[in-house]
């Protein structure tokens, strides 16, 4: 007070001397008069309205004097000492004493007092810890903590002024004044303020697992919104409050986590740059949303409130697209299980094809399941293109809560999962999560409520109530079939690694085009839990498989080696499994079964009702030479012939190294072909004159060829190889005969 507000106790919240005197020097340009009284700084670090205008000084004035009514002089100057920045990100006067001189603040002597708050007025000048110099008007340096000095020495001197209002009598007398500026003052060096803090508030010199920092984080967020406080306030309120928290978190299952993440052998990967490999879990029981573990970084904790990886936003790459293309798609009928879609380029973006798969190959006509199982780009961008970048959009913003911007909003954010800024893995997980909740959504949570206790009765009081929002994000049955569907990506598709002891997995792949991220999110019956990988500063990542699934594998084994295997829910109803064609995705006509390759009718699940109406018409019927393996050409004979279908079905040519697997089979490439005749069957064979005769001269039914001249009997000759100078078939009937043999 004697240096910031000697008037504090006798105002209601404006000190109105001082403010006509700030005003006057704003016009008399000496700004060394403030006028904010200390109800009007608490407010200014409450609401962060600091703006050098003359509005918010009439705001400021305003609020002072409705806060005045409803708080006490000694609530608004604790609030001012526990929310007054103090320089070296100290905010209030315990985590300062903590910093500058490694005590507690009820540790501090007057002179000690002095000096902290002669900080207040402008922590670079006057932080006896900040390395600045400043020159004064007459061309002689100081230093910050010479500064500070004097500044304390003017506050004790103010202190032998300013009368206690409760006895009358000045705060200090000379003497004490004078012994407090000769006391000689002990700095620390800093380092050890986060670590005072944590053994404030645990009790000792432990470090927190991942877990507790986030429920510390996050107790701390909602404290601060639901009390209108700074969340540097909430957090301190959460370690000296005295609240008990209670928390989701399974302990056994995040020990297993911490373990797996606090072994460095794990993913021990070094860049060429010499970082790290790094990953962040998040773990999440589908059925209520609450977060049961979660590590933030790999190897040994070494502090607390570090950089979570978890809850850090990175790219998700093809992980992406189970949410944003295929679920939404599928939940408003634009395509079912058995939608067919051309694995092939899309379009040309920048005078290239896009988009393109990795591997750089195309596949073709590709039914929906195999295109999720294989991450296969081109597939889920047209599941996109089906259902609409703004549809798809709202689906995951307001169905499954991902933090997505506007920028988002385009083909290759949604389709392929190049987003703006990323997502967490704590949005993924809870995200997948409604996939194995039967459609249900359940907002992720560390904690469920937090009470405190009173001393004297020991009734518990509920500070806050955590509950998890919860809605329908899709149909029971889109889950069910994404579900499905994604079961094959770890079956048979790009996860195949993520597999462990007959337990039934769902999952999903994720990496960048640049090779940055490397994600997996991957479900049980029992939990879900999302995996980043990558290096603090983006490096290429180089690792046989994927590192995402490997860290998955490790932590949910360990989890799930005493629980039985189970598979997913099915809905009792709404279901129904529908025969398609392959090709087409339509319903199958008598030429499906006849294509070249085999049948391709299959069997597929669908929601009922949503089968294909259509009968496949892409199915052509043609004669076939299955010696030439090519359209019956005319010199090919009956016994060679048979029908087989091809496909009817024309696509883009976007020039040489552009091609799709089952372009041989379509019918305008056949037919192409065709043009040069059967490979093998290049002109007519020859026949006998009497064709029913035997030709076997050991045959008893033989009869010999008529000379043309006599009509008697002649000996046949022997069948001789063709001359290698004459043409295949050369000389006589015999010999071409021979030569022609299929």
């Amino acid at each position: 007070m004697a240096i910031e507000d000697e008037r504090f106790f006798s105002h209601n919240g404006v000190d109105w001397k001082r403010t006509i005197g700030a005003t006057l020097n704003m016009f008399t340009s000496n700004d060394t008069y403030g006028g904010s009284t200390i109800t009007q700084q608490v407010i200014r670090n409450m609401t962060q309205d600091n703006q050098p205008t003359v509005n918010r000084k009439v705001r400021e004035i305003f609020r002072a004097l409705e806060f005045e009514k409803h708080y006490t002089k000694t609530d608004i100057l604790e609030m001012y000492l526990n929310l007054i920045y103090l320089g070296k990100s100290c905010y209030g006067v315990q985590t300062a004493a903590e910093y500058y001189f490694g005590k507690d603040l009820s540790e501090l002597s007057v002179a000690e007092c002095a000096s902290l708050i002669a900080i207040t007025n402008n922590p670079s000048l006057y932080g006896p810890m900040s390395n600045i110099t400043i020159t004064r008007e007459d061309g002689s340096t100081v230093t910050p903590r010479e500064l500070n000095k004097e500044r304390q020495e003017r506050i004790l001197d103010k202190m032998t002024k300013i009368k206690d209002p409760e006895t009358g009598e000045p705060f200090l007398t000379e003497e004490e004044a004078q012994a407090a500026k000769d006391e000689v003052l002990q700095f620390t060096d800093g380092s050890t303020s986060a670590e005072d803090l944590v053994e404030q508030a645990t009790g000792g010199t432990q470090i927190n697992n991942w877990f507790v920092d986030e429920v510390i984080r996050d107790v701390s967020s909602d404290l601060a919104e639901e009390l209108k406080i700074t969340e540097d306030e909430a957090l301190l309120r959460v370690y000296n409050g005295g609240y008990n928290i209670y928390t989701t978190m399974d302990p056994e299952i995040q020990d297993i986590a911490e373990e797996v993440y606090g072994d460095r052998s794990n993913l021990n990967v070094t860049s060429r740059n010499g970082q790290q490999l790094q990953s962040g879990i998040t773990i999440i029981d589908p059925s209520t949303g609450n977060i049961v573990a979660m590590v933030g970084a790999v190897g040994e904790k070494e502090g607390n409130l570090l950089t979570n990886y978890a809850r850090l936003p990175r790219q998700v790459g093809s992980s992406m697209k189970p949410l944003t293309a295929y679920a939404p798609a599928l939940d408003e009928g634009a395509i079912t299980p058995a939608t067919v879609f051309d694995n092939y380029p899309v379009q040309l973006l920048n005078g290239n094809p896009w988009p393109k798969n990795s591997p750089n190959t195309y596949t073709g006509r590709t039914i929906l399941s195999t295109g999720i199982a294989k991450s296969i780009n081109t597939i889920a961008i047209q599941a996109l293109q089906s259902v609409g970048v703004a549809d798809a959009f709202a689906f995951a913003t307001e169905k499954l809560n991902l933090n997505l911007v506007a920028e988002d909003m385009n083909l290759s954010s949604l389709g392929l999962g190049g987003l703006t800024y990323g997502l967490t893995t704590e949005e993924m997980a809870a995200a997948y999560a409604a996939f194995a909740n039967n459609g249900v959504y359940n907002s992720p949570r560390t904690y469920v409520r937090v009470t405190k206790t009173d001393s004297t009765t020991g009734e518990e009081t509920v500070i806050l109530e955590n509950e998890a929002e919860s809605h329908v994000a899709m149909k029971e049955t889109t889950a069910y079939l994404m579900t499905k569907m994604l079961k094959g990506a770890v079956t048979s598709g790009t996860a195949t690694s993520a597999n462990f002891g007959g337990m039934t997995i769902a999952g999903k792949t994720g990496t960048t085009s640049d090779n940055y991220d490397r994600y997996f999110v991957g479900y049980t019956p029992y939990y879900c839990a999302a995996v980043w990988t990558g290096y603090k500063s983006n490096e290429k990542i180089s690792y046989s498989g994927n590192p995402a699934i490997t860290m998955w594998k490790k932590v949910m084994q360990k989890i799930h080696e005493e629980l039985p295997n189970k598979d997913f829910d099915k809905p009792s109803t709404g279901l129904e499994t529908i025969q398609v064609c392959l090709d087409s995705g339509l319903r199958p006509s008598d030429a499906c079964s006849q294509d070249v390759r085999g049948s391709r009718i299959v069997s597929v699940e669908v929601a009922a009702g949503t089968g294909p109406k259509e009968t496949c018409s892409m199915h052509v019927l043609r004669d076939y030479c299955t010696e030439g393996k090519c359209l019956a050409g005319e010199f090919c004979p009956a016994e060679s012939v048979v029908q087989k279908a091809f496909l009817d079905y024309q696509r883009t040519d976007y020039g040489s190294g552009i091609s799709a697997e089952d372009d041989p089979y379509l019918i305008a490439n056949m037919e192409k072909a065709a043009e040069s005749g059967c490979p093998v069957h290049t002109q007519a064979a020859e026949e006998p004159e009497n064709p029913d005769a035997a030709t076997d001269p050991n045959d008893p039914n033989y009869i010999p060829p008529t000379d043309d001249s006599t009509g008697e009997g002649t000996e046949p000759e022997e069948p001789t190889e063709p001359d290698a100078t004459e043409p295949s078939g050369g000389g006589d009937w015999w010999s071409d005969f021979w030569a022609n043999e299929p």
